[in-house]
Protein backbone atom coordinates (compact mmCIF):
# COMPACT_ATOMS: atom_id res chain seq x y z
CA UNK A 1 0.00 0.00 0.00
CA UNK A 2 1.12 3.49 -0.84
CA UNK A 3 0.46 6.57 1.23
CA UNK A 4 0.26 9.82 -0.94
CA UNK A 5 -1.35 13.86 -1.13
CA UNK A 6 -4.84 13.44 -1.64
CA UNK A 7 -6.52 14.09 -4.98
CA UNK A 8 -9.45 16.62 -5.19
CA UNK A 9 -11.36 13.59 -7.09
CA UNK A 10 -9.88 11.20 -4.14
CA UNK A 11 -11.58 13.08 -1.27
CA UNK A 12 -14.56 13.16 -3.07
CA UNK A 13 -15.45 9.31 -3.09
CA UNK A 14 -14.11 9.28 0.42
CA UNK A 15 -16.93 11.71 1.33
CA UNK A 16 -19.61 9.64 -0.47
CA UNK A 17 -18.50 6.25 1.33
CA UNK A 18 -21.47 5.09 3.52
CA UNK A 19 -20.39 1.86 6.07
CA UNK A 20 -23.33 -0.29 6.98
CA UNK A 21 -24.71 -0.71 10.58
CA UNK A 22 -23.21 -0.47 13.34
CA UNK A 23 -20.23 1.48 11.15
CA UNK A 24 -22.34 4.40 9.58
CA UNK A 25 -21.14 6.53 12.40
CA UNK A 26 -18.14 7.10 10.58
CA UNK A 27 -19.69 8.24 7.53
CA UNK A 28 -18.16 11.59 6.41
CA UNK A 29 -21.83 13.20 6.16
CA UNK A 30 -22.32 12.67 9.85
CA UNK A 31 -20.19 15.01 10.91
CA UNK A 32 -20.05 18.47 9.41
CA UNK A 33 -16.11 18.54 10.53
CA UNK A 34 -15.31 15.47 8.45
CA UNK A 35 -17.79 17.34 5.38
CA UNK A 36 -15.80 20.63 5.40
CA UNK A 37 -12.46 18.40 5.50
CA UNK A 38 -12.86 16.61 2.47
CA UNK A 39 -14.83 19.35 0.95
CA UNK A 40 -11.96 22.13 1.32
CA UNK A 41 -8.41 21.90 -0.11
CA UNK A 42 -7.42 24.03 2.16
CA UNK A 43 -8.32 22.10 5.04
CA UNK A 44 -6.58 19.13 4.03
CA UNK A 45 -3.49 20.15 4.78
CA UNK A 46 -2.25 16.85 6.50
CA UNK A 47 -4.83 14.37 4.91
CA UNK A 48 -3.31 11.67 2.77
CA UNK A 49 -4.90 8.66 0.45
CA UNK A 50 -4.06 5.20 0.50
CA UNK A 51 -3.59 3.37 -2.70
CA UNK A 52 -3.25 -0.36 -2.98
CA UNK A 53 -0.43 -1.63 -6.48
CA UNK A 54 -2.78 -0.71 -8.66
CA UNK A 55 -3.77 2.81 -7.67
CA UNK A 56 -6.90 2.12 -6.30
CA UNK A 57 -8.14 4.06 -3.60
CA UNK A 58 -8.19 1.82 -0.43
CA UNK A 59 -8.52 4.39 2.78
CA UNK A 60 -7.05 7.82 3.99
CA UNK A 61 -5.51 9.46 7.32
CA UNK A 62 -5.10 12.59 8.31
CA UNK A 63 -2.02 12.96 10.45
CA UNK A 64 -1.84 16.05 12.78
CA UNK A 65 1.67 16.18 13.80
CA UNK A 66 1.80 18.13 17.34
CA UNK A 67 5.20 18.42 19.10
CA UNK A 68 6.75 14.66 18.95
CA UNK A 69 3.46 13.19 18.86
CA UNK A 70 1.12 12.28 15.72
CA UNK A 71 -2.16 12.18 16.21
CA UNK A 72 -3.98 9.88 13.53
CA UNK A 73 -7.57 9.92 12.10
CA UNK A 74 -7.78 7.46 9.14
CA UNK A 75 -10.36 5.26 7.22
CA UNK A 76 -10.63 2.22 4.74
CA UNK A 77 -13.74 2.06 2.24
CA UNK A 78 -16.46 0.39 3.04
CA UNK A 79 -16.35 -2.84 1.05
CA UNK A 80 -12.80 -3.37 2.43
CA UNK A 81 -13.26 -3.31 6.09
CA UNK A 82 -13.46 -6.76 8.16
CA UNK A 83 -11.24 -8.44 5.01
CA UNK A 84 -7.87 -8.76 7.23
CA UNK A 85 -6.39 -5.52 5.68
CA UNK A 86 -5.90 -3.18 8.68
CA UNK A 87 -2.42 -4.36 9.57
CA UNK A 88 -0.79 -3.39 6.03
CA UNK A 89 -2.90 -0.52 6.02
CA UNK A 90 -2.40 0.58 9.55
CA UNK A 91 1.75 0.19 8.89
CA UNK A 92 1.54 1.89 5.94
CA UNK A 93 0.67 5.50 7.52
CA UNK A 94 2.51 4.76 10.18
CA UNK A 95 5.71 3.87 8.30
CA UNK A 96 4.65 7.03 6.15
CA UNK A 97 3.89 9.56 9.53
CA UNK A 98 7.58 8.23 10.48
CA UNK A 99 9.41 9.26 7.60
CA UNK A 100 7.75 12.71 7.52
CA UNK A 101 7.58 14.20 10.96
CA UNK A 102 9.77 11.25 12.73
CA UNK A 103 7.67 11.44 16.26
CA UNK A 104 8.19 9.69 19.39
CA UNK A 105 4.31 8.74 19.80
CA UNK A 106 1.67 7.90 17.75
CA UNK A 107 -1.64 8.61 19.07
CA UNK A 108 -5.30 7.86 17.85
CA UNK A 109 -9.19 7.71 19.49
CA UNK A 110 -11.32 5.19 18.65
CA UNK A 111 -15.35 4.57 19.15
CA UNK A 112 -15.41 2.59 22.90
CA UNK A 113 -17.70 0.06 20.88
CA UNK A 114 -15.71 -0.53 17.91
CA UNK A 115 -14.33 -3.90 19.24
CA UNK A 116 -12.95 -4.61 15.81
CA UNK A 117 -11.32 -1.25 15.58
CA UNK A 118 -9.85 -1.76 19.34
CA UNK A 119 -8.46 -5.31 18.27
CA UNK A 120 -6.90 -4.06 15.00
CA UNK A 121 -5.09 -1.29 17.06
CA UNK A 122 -4.53 -3.44 19.66
CA UNK A 123 -2.21 -5.83 17.30
CA UNK A 124 -0.71 -2.65 15.58
CA UNK A 125 0.98 -1.76 18.75
CA UNK A 126 -1.46 0.75 20.19
CA UNK A 127 -2.50 0.60 23.95
CA UNK A 128 -5.41 1.94 25.78
CA UNK A 129 -4.29 5.37 27.69
CA UNK A 130 -7.44 6.72 28.81
CA UNK A 131 -11.29 5.37 28.78
CA UNK A 132 -13.42 6.87 30.61
CA UNK A 133 -17.89 6.31 31.30
CA UNK A 134 -18.65 9.73 30.05
CA UNK A 135 -16.32 9.37 26.75
CA UNK A 136 -17.51 7.69 23.61
CA UNK A 137 -13.74 6.83 22.68
CA UNK A 138 -10.71 5.11 23.69
CA UNK A 139 -7.68 6.64 23.49
CA UNK A 140 -4.83 4.55 22.42
CA UNK A 141 -0.68 5.53 21.67
CA UNK A 142 1.60 3.37 20.79
CA UNK A 143 5.52 4.45 20.53
CA UNK A 144 6.88 5.42 16.77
Amino acid sequence: MNVQPISDEQAAAIAEWRYEFPYEWYDTSADPRRVELFANPARRTHLRAVVDDDGELVGFFNFVPEGHEVRLGLGMRPDLTGRGLAQPFIAAGLDYARREWRPRTFRLWVARWNERALRAYRSAGFREVRRSEESRFVEMERSA
